[in-house]
């Protein structure tokens, strides 16, 4: 007979929302925030071979103790439990040695065990060590990490180890409460009826669309991210007084600070609409001693305020806590489906600030040889801002920022606020927000240091995407991340990827490319690039040659704007930035600015393969195609492409005018003369250095150029003038179809506008909508002008 080796495996689970971030933040970064170092001191009768066999008796009734989680080549990441798993003890014997070297030995002990980290593939959960300081006094060191245990779960674990310790300690059977089944609280949560949910969550969210981050604003580009932690105490005097006005005005303490950290956000970002999340332990509802199961169940809701300036603080506090009591049925959903619940798609979160109050269940038991105190974990938050409230005698606050988003001078004002808002409102000086506002300085930055407002990351070498993978991923990236103009090869967490960001970024990736890709891929394939040859490296891409995405991300129909006679397609950036949110723009190139592609001979062919890609981004109408100095041929051809299948076309014209080359028309000349005699009256010297500047560039540049210029240098003359070429050869003989919107300047010739609409009426067949801008012709791509076109093409094209 052949004896089969028995499975060790007792059950396998995938990863929920919140693990698959912790496991990507913990292969990802270098400060694993995932990772916990518990500690407490222990008083009484310590007996070593009784611990040992009170923790063998603890690991073998919670299963998470005998977990394991698993992702090399897998799928998915899993949640494996094993039948057995011991867990390993050591004891040291310190009782010898000066406080100081305690001191020492002990932070020496845990900053090794830092260093060593969690294993995770073989039992993160399963190594302790005591320390003996005196004959009746021992120190306990559990390194743990969240992605296996949250903090209620930690709690519930020692104050069982220490009730079988005592059970045993005097020769007694352990007597603890039948544990519930994973697996059947997992069923029972799947089989929640999730009607109610969405109802609640789409109410309590209604026309919230855009959120206030903290993480909009970069503060530094460095790679390194370090946290900043500020903190205070409230002293027993204080926090009596914040018992006692909660008690008065009907609410909890929770509800009290989430409430004020809401009026700490509105002043910070001006408004009266803020949204920031908190943790639940994920524990609610009615499954039978669902409160005694350990685990990582703790999970993250929005809180979301909305002020009223003229209501009390105590109605107000209470209409929150309603809203607080209902959240918390839900509270075993993942963000991920509360998104899906409300059709949350334009940004990564809602809300990148946390406050975490810490309410785990009491540890106190009555007649233990063995009392547990001063248990200490840390805090774990991958969020931008977490405020951390540590209740007790004394009240403990502590501000954790990252120096990425959220500088020195920030974090004190937050946690000066914070405090001063407290205190404020406790003692009943001021009742109502309208009055609080007054009383709470704005932010304002010291020095000369300013928070960058632009939300572009623009690399060194920006790399556009080169096909529609790449494309699919960078719209992904930008509205995940709320940034423009990723370069290709920029890495994701370089950028101020999180965890939990990467997670929903797989899911949104697995849903457009009908793939099953772990959230694990992005270790090995940071960059949208490597993702993109991932994804597609079972199937052919073909490059795209002329569409470069300056803004991918935004729901409405995108801009596409065409190269002008220089080919170059930067200056259109600020116009990017300028719009609305909700508009992608797209640069079209000319053919052989990286050598990679012939020239084009005609207006017409350019067109027809411009109409290519930009069908391969857009694949119904209408189409927007913005057009300036040497494109408006382009934009009709592109135009008359479309009409032929059906399209429509709405061509936005920058100050421009037909045929600008056509020298021999008697009424251009008349103008030309009419503004060179006017600019000579006006200003001799400039007149005479413009029309020097503009013979240099039109007649003796382009020799300079071939003589002494780069080869790059070389390759876009020669690309300027091959455009001029076929401009001056294309047949203004064709009309466009559809209607016009012309965004001219004020000119000093009152002649020449009227010259510029006459012959866009003559060519058009639709409307021509005139709107006027400011600035010279060279000056509108720059701000203020920037903006104001930006106004006319929205209030126009995208007006509905």
């Amino acid at each position: 007979m052949i004896n089969k080796k028995q499975s060790t495996v007792e059950a396998i689970y995938p990863l929920s929302y919140m693990q698959q971030g912790l496991l990507i933040h913990h292969l990802s970064s270098e400060l694993d925030q995932g990772f916990l170092n518990t500690e407490c001191t222990l008083t009484g009768d310590f007996d070593l071979v009784l611990f040992q066999e009170s923790c063998a008796f603890i690991v073998n009734r919670h299963d998470v103790l005998r977990s394991t989680i698993h992702w090399r080549n897998l799928e998915k990441p899993l949640h494996v439990f094993h039948k057995s798993k011991e867990i390993e003890i050591e004891y040291l014997d310190w009782i010898e040695a000066s406080s100081t070297e305690k001191k020492t030995s002990w932070d020496k002990l845990k900053e090794d065990a830092f260093k060593n980290g969690a294993k995770l593939e073989t039992g993160a959960l399963l190594r302790i060590t005591i320390a003996k300081i005196s004959n009746r006094q021992f120190k306990m060191l559990w390194p743990m990490h969240h992605i296996l245990l949250d903090g209620w779960s930690g709690s519930i674990i020692i104050k069982d180890l220490f009730s079988v310790y005592n059970s045993l300690y005097f020769k007694k059977t352990p007597q603890l409460d039948t544990l519930p089944n994973y697996k059947a609280y997992l069923k029972w949560t799947n089989e929640l009826p999730e009607e109610d949910a969405k109802v609640f969550w789409k109410d309590y969210l209604k026309d919230y669309k855009t959120p206030l981050l903290f993480s909009s604003n970069i503060i530094t580009t460095d790679k390194v991210e370090t946290t900043i932690s500020n903190t205070f105490n409230l002293f027993e005097k204080e926090t009596n007084q914040i018992k006692d006005y909660c008690k008065e005005n009907k609410i909890t303490v929770n509800t009290l600070i989430q409430c004020i950290w809401s009026l700490v956000l509105a002043k910070f970002f001006n408004t009266k609409g803020v949204v920031h999340g908190t943790t639940v332990s994920g524990r609610a509802g009615d499954f039978p001693n669902i409160d005694l199961l350990a685990g990582m169940f703790m999970n993250v809701q929005p809180v979301r305020s909305k002020i009223d300036e003229n209501m009390t603080f105590s109605n107000w506090f209470q209409n929150m806590q309603k809203l607080h009591f209902e959240a918390r049925k839900f509270e075993h959903l993942s963000l991920e489906t509360l998104y899906e619940y409300i059709n949350w798609s334009e940004n990564s979160t809602l809300f990148d600030s946390l406050v975490v109050f810490e309410n785990y269940p009491a540890l106190k038991a009555e007649n233990n040889i063995l009392e547990v105190s001063d248990i200490k974990s840390g805090l774990t938050s991958t969020y931008s801002v977490t405020l951390a409230v540590l209740p007790g005698i004394e009240t403990k606050f502590v501000l954790t920022t990252s120096s990425k988003y959220v500088d020195s001078d920030m974090a004190l004002w937050l946690i000066n606020s914070l405090k001063k808002v407290l205190e404020l409102i406790t003692s009943k000086e001021i009742t109502k927000y309208s009055v609080l506002n007054e009383s709470i300085d704005d932010f304002k930055k010291s020095g000369s240091e300013q928070i960058d407002k632009n939300n572009s990351v623009i690399s060194d070498t920006y790399i556009a995407p080169k096909n529609n993978t790449e494309l699919q991923l960078l719209q992904i990236w930008e509205s995940l991340l709320g940034i423009n103009q990723i370069s290709t090869k920029a890495n994701f967490f370089e950028l101020g990827g999180k965890s939990l960001v990467a997670v929903k970024m797989f899911t949104l990736i697995n849903r457009k490319f009908k793939t099953k890709l772990s959230a694990t891929a992005l270790l090995e394939h940071p960059t949208i690039e490597k993702l993109s040859n991932y994804i597609s490296s079972d199937s052919k891409t073909e490059s795209w040659k002329y569409v470069i995405p300056i803004k991918s991300k935004g729901n409405k129909n995108p801009l596409f704007c065409v190269h002008g006679g220089g080919g170059y397609v930067i200056f259109f950036n600020p116009l990017s930035n300028a719009l609305n949110t909700d508009i992608p723009v797209y640069a079209l190139q000319p053919a052989g600015l990286n050598n990679d592609c012939t020239m084009h001979d005609s207006i017409e062919n350019m067109a027809l393969d411009y109409a290519k890609e930009i069908k391969e981004v857009q694949s119904k109408g209408p189409y927007n195609i913005l057009t300036y100095c040497f494109s408006p041929a382009v934009g009709i051809e592109i135009a008359n492409i479309f009409k032929k299948e059906g399209e429509k076309t709405n061509l936005i014209v920058i100050d421009s005018i037909i045929k600008q080359e056509d020298f021999t028309d008697p009424e251009r000349i008349k103008m030309r003369i009419y503004g060179f005699l006017n600019r000579v009256l006006k200003n001799p010297i400039n007149a005479v250095k413009l029309m020097t500047i503009n013979n240099y560039r039109r007649f003796l540049e382009p020799m300079v150029i071939k003589l002494f210029a780069s080869n790059s240098k070389k390759n876009l003359d020669k690309i300027s003038r091959n455009l001029v070429k076929i401009y001056v050869n294309y047949g203004w003989n064709k009309n466009h179809t559809d209607d016009v919107l012309l965004i001219l300047t004020e000119k000093a010739d009152k002649k020449l506008n009227p010259t510029y609409i006459k012959s866009w009426e003559g060519i058009t067949n639709g409307n021509v909508e005139v709107r006027y801008t400011t600035g010279k012709h060279h000056e509108l791509f720059d701000s203020p002008h920037i903006e104001l076109i930006a106004n006319h093409i929205e209030n126009s094209i995208y007006k509905t």
